[in-house]
């Protein structure tokens, strides 16, 4: 449902169905096109202001990242699907069964006040814009050959599938981000279950040491069922570690490329807020593009934390098992469990080395997503902010 009223994705059922999701999905489409005719009439008469040029532009730049940002959504929306089905999967309980089951409850929660949190804010944004913007400037009223169509009915119409785009552009990357935050959860409780590991192990090796003092059978089935619990223990971690891993990968092959639109778009955009911002001053008028300029922002920001976070999770579980296991301790040679002795060790080192490779998600292959990425963005924003000012004077 989601999805649906915010023109992301919709499985439509029969060709009425279809049309009419196309319908629906054009009309803010033709609110775009209509805006590279603004600029197309810009770009002959060369009779506008510096801010109205901008104005235009930076609409323009907004609705096609918009556009390409569902786009990137749309065609892996399948795979987002099976993502979110494999999260939801919540069998994996290696720790406090009841903590672990409040952490995802607590999350869930979260996530919900995120949505909300993003829906309001658009809303505002919405409501900011219909009532000082779209009647105050001919930007962002609908045009023909040049003039404005004198029809308030059309021009409310038209901006509030403008406002439409406004949410598209935002709210796809709620969808990623509340993936991320779920993916960050699921490594915190292996990470949990890693650290708590020798604890578990512990009160099996006590019993251990004891059959070594007596002889016989007995013994030889005590030391069998501590190995089989290692081993047990082990191979429920190191398949949900693969198996989030795993899904990470697909995950990056949906963040990349969206990430790549977001920081391109962010960067032209946050330089083009600011300079309306330079000329106008801050106003009335103005807070829309302060609020829109600090969505960005506050997007670019969570992006790159959310994957560092990731990665510092990933490297954080290896580290658990080689600094913080006994292993002198805990697993102790004997030649007759050499075999399960080998294939524990083994099992650890499979852990840490995947623990140490790290997630690695780019911009479309451009670069790695990380909090240095983000300090360059701002930068990058602010230089090209600075060139633009250049040409106001």
């Amino acid at each position: 449902m989601f999805a649906t009223i915010f023109a992301i994705h919709y499985d439509a059922r029969g060709w009425l169905g279809w049309a009419l999701w196309n319908i629906y999905r054009l009309l803010p489409v033709l609110v775009n096109v209509s805006y590279f005719y603004k600029a197309y009439r810009l770009w002959i008469n060369q009779d506008e202001d510096n801010t109205t040029a901008a104005v235009i532009v930076a609409s323009m730049w907004g609705f096609t990242e918009a556009s390409l940002r569902i786009t990137v959504i749309e065609g892996r929306y399948r795979s987002l699907s099976k993502l979110m089905c494999f999260l939801n999967v919540r069998t994996y309980c290696p720790v406090d069964a009841p903590r672990v089951h409040r952490q995802r409850a607590a999350l869930f929660d979260r996530n919900n006040r995120i949505i909300l949190l993003l829906v309001g804010t658009m809303l505002l944004q919405a409501l900011w814009f219909m009532t000082t913007q779209l009647f105050n400037r001919d930007a962002f009223m609908l045009q023909l050959n040049g003039k404005v169509v004198q029809n308030a009915g059309v021009q409310i119409t038209y901006g509030l599938l403008s406002n439409i785009w406004g949410m598209i552009h935002v709210l796809p990357f709620g969808l990623l981000y509340i993936t991320m935050n779920i993916f960050e959860l699921e490594m915190k409780i292996i990470l949990e279950a890693v650290t708590n590991l020798e604890t578990t192990l512990t009160k099996y090796l006590r019993t251990f040491h004891k059959s070594r003092l007596q002889v016989g059978e007995s013994s030889c089935e005590e030391q069998k069922v501590f190995w089989d619990i290692i081993q047990q223990e082990l191979n429920k971690h190191i398949s949900r570690h693969v198996d989030l891993l795993d899904n990470l990968r697909e995950y990056s092959l949906i963040v990349g490329p969206f990430a790549f639109v977001q920081y391109y778009g962010t960067f032209a955009l946050i330089a083009d807020c600011g300079f309306i911002l330079s000329i106008e001053g801050l106003s009335s008028n103005s807070f829309i593009y302060i609020l829109f300029a600090t969505v960005l922002v506050f997007e670019s920001f969570l992006i790159c934390r959310g994957i560092e976070k990731l990665n510092g999770l990933n490297e954080a579980i290896g580290q658990a098992l080689y600094t913080g296991f006994d292993w002198p301790g805990l697993l102790q040679y004997t030649d007759g469990f050499r075999s399960q002795y080998q294939s524990v060790r083994h099992s650890l080192l499979l852990i840490i080395g995947r623990s140490q490779k790290g997630f690695q998600c780019s911009y479309g292959g451009l670069g790695g997503i990380s909090m240095e990425r983000f300090a360059q963005l701002m930068q990058n924003s602010y230089s090209l902010l600075t060139i633009l000012l250049q040409f106001a004077k």
